[in-house]
C-alpha cells in the first residue's frame, strides 16, 4: 500500500503556484460511477452517498486500499503522485459562521507534524459551496527522508469534514501535476438527496 504521508517543500517558487492549486476499501455507500456529464475525459467518478459528495480522478491512476475507515478514496499515479479523500464527524455543525473558529481545528490537523511548514497563508475557500480552508505546505517523509509537497483541502458539510489531500514525492513532481490536482479539485461536487 503507497502511504500517504506528509512530506517538506523547499523550493520557494512552488508557493506562488499554491494560491491556484486547489482554489477551483469500498464501503456499501460508496461506488465507482459511469462517467457522468461532466466528467473530465479520461476520468472516472467516485461517489460517497454516506457523506453526499462525488469527485473524479484519472482513470488510469490505481485505486488503492487502507484500513482507516476514514479514507474513503486514494488514487495514485505511481508512487511519486497521489490523492486522498478522508471524511471525519465533527461534534458540531460548521457553516461560514463557524468557520473562523473552525481554523483552529484544521491548524491543529496540519501542524500535528512537527516538520510541517507552511509555504502559504492559509486561506479561506468554498468549494462546491461549502466552507472551508486551503493549505499548502512541506515536510520531510520520515520513510524515505525525502522533501515533498502537500496541497490540503479541508471542506465542512454540516458535521461532516471532508478532507482532500494532494501529494507530491518528491517535491519537483507537483509542478507537472498541478494542472492534474486542479482538475480533481474542480470535479468536487455536492449529491442532490
Amino acid at each position: 500500500m503507497l502511504a500517504i504521508v506528509v512530506v517538506v517543500l523547499v523550493a520557494a517558487g512552488l508557493a506562488t503556484l499554491a494560491s491556484g492549486v486547489g482554489q477551483r476499501l469500498l464501503d456499501p455507500g460508496e461506488t465507482p460511477a459511469a462517467a457522468p456529464p461532466g466528467v473530465p475525459p479520461g476520468f472516472t467518478e467516485f461517489r460517497s452517498s454516506q457523506a453526499g459528495f462525488a469527485v473524479s480522478y484519472p482513470a488510469d491512476w490505481m485505486r488503492l486500499q487502507t484500513a482507516d475507515p476514514q479514507v474513503v478514496l486514494i488514487a495514485a499515479r505511481g508512487p511519486e503522485v497521489s490523492f486522498l479523500v478522508r471524511v471525519a464527524e465533527l461534534d458540531v455543525a460548521i457553516g461560514p459562521q463557524e468557520l473562523p473558529a473552525a481554523k483552529q481545528l484544521t491548524d491543529q490537523i496540519v501542524t500535528a507534524n512537527e516538520s510541517v511548514e507552511l509555504l502559504a497563508e492559509p486561506q479561506p475557500i468554498e468549494l462546491a459551496g461549502l466552507p472551508g480552508y486551503f493549505y499548502f505546505y512541506s515536510f520531510q517523509d520520515p520513510g524515505t527522508g525525502q522533501r515533498g509537497a502537500h496541497s490540503h483541502l479541508f471542506v465542512f458539510k454540516g458535521q461532516k469534514l471532508i478532507t482532500l489531500v494532494f501529494q507530491a514525492l518528491p517535491a519537483e513532481q507537483f509542478r507537472p501535476a498541478a494542472d492534474t490536482f486542479d482538475q480533481i479539485t474542480g470535479s468536487f461536487r455536492i449529491l442532490e438527496k
